[in-house]
């Protein structure tokens, strides 16, 4: 005996088990724990991205990151999209030589372009940006008035607010490419060391404990969320268990400042003194690679070229 057809096309039946398939809905406490699940996950899948060999992986991370802060700032000088495209095949091009995923490299653009389109479509409309008309909109006899607002005779998108707003969408996504080349080329604890190497003072210590304890914070969390589920019997509403979770940040902060205050009386019983100064590793020659020296010097010609172009 068959399903008929109009049974089969109901939601929740399975046409070829007969069975009713019920997906659980997911709640505010589950969404929760995913976000501070898939933190860890990112780490980790940047560790996993930064051991490949690649590229970018066997540059010594100091010239790497001030090489790229330095395509950057020359990214910022340019007025052309023409410009502004080269840094980007450079950067999907280092992607590719980098053993990056195109397609994590898109997912995580994508919120970038959604956001920056969204600020910089509407300097395309005449009533913002004078300029050429490039594709009329609206049109009427004269300008009328919606309660307090005046609609214009004419709207339409100009060439010039077209320009600005591709070139601020092309600026920004280049940009977060570049700086997604670093931080999924370079382990997070060696890109926080990095980092660190240009910071002053006693900030360095601040920003490696910090960043030490950040997965135990993130820990914490899951321990809280799993504990509101497990003393959960029956369904929780969605405002109730938004009430919990704006408790537990609560007590998280509370948790944190107990712990620096634990942390510096651990450190102050060891003898460390505020006035000591974390010291580097300088920079030098014989530390470099061949992979190093032949980085340093197309970065230079390649940046020295786009800079001299932009001045033009």
């Amino acid at each position: 005996m068959e399903i008929p057809e109009w049974l089969k096309k109901q939601s929740g039946v399975d046409s070829r088990q007969s069975t009713v398939i019920k997906r659980p809905k997911e709640n505010f406490l589950d969404k929760t724990l995913r976000h501070v699940l898939s933190f860890t996950e990112d780490i980790m899948f940047n560790e996993t991205v930064s051991a490949k060999r690649g590229i970018l992986q066997g540059i010594e991370p100091r010239l790497k990151i001030l090489s790229l802060i330095i395509f950057i700032i020359v990214l910022s000088l340019q007025r052309s999209i023409a410009g502004i495209l080269i840094f980007l095949i450079v950067s999907l091009s280092l992607m590719s030589l980098s053993g990056i995923p195109l397609t994590l490299f898109l997912k995580r653009l994508l919120p970038v372009f959604l956001f920056t389109t969204i600020i910089a479509f509407p300097a395309s409309f005449s009533f913002i940006v004078n300029g050429d008309p490039l594709l009329f909109l609206y049109r009427s006899d004269a300008p009328h008035n919606v309660g307090p607002i005046e609609i214009p005779a004419v709207i339409s998108l100009t060439r010039q607010g077209v320009f600005s707003a591709l070139t601020l969408i092309f600026r920004v996504i280049t940009s977060v490419s570049i700086l997604f080349l670093i931080t999924l080329t370079t382990p997070p604890n060696r890109l926080i060391k990095t980092i660190t190497y240009f910071m002053p003072g006693t900030l360095k210590s601040i920003v490696s404990v910090s960043y030490r304890y950040i997965f135990f914070l993130v820990q914490k969390v899951e321990q809280l969320i799993m504990g509101i589920k497990s003393r959960s019997i029956s369904a929780v509403s969605v405002p109730v268990q938004q009430r919990l979770v704006a408790s537990r940040i609560g007590l998280l902060f509370s948790l944190s400042l107990r712990l620096s205050n634990d942390l510096e009386r651990a450190m102050e019983a060891r003898g460390y003194n505020y006035k000591f100064e974390v010291k580097s590793s300088k920079f030098k020659v014989k530390d470099f690679s061949g992979a190093d020296t032949i980085w340093v010097i197309v970065s230079i010609i390649f940046a020295g070229v786009m800079l001299w172009k932009s001045l033009e």
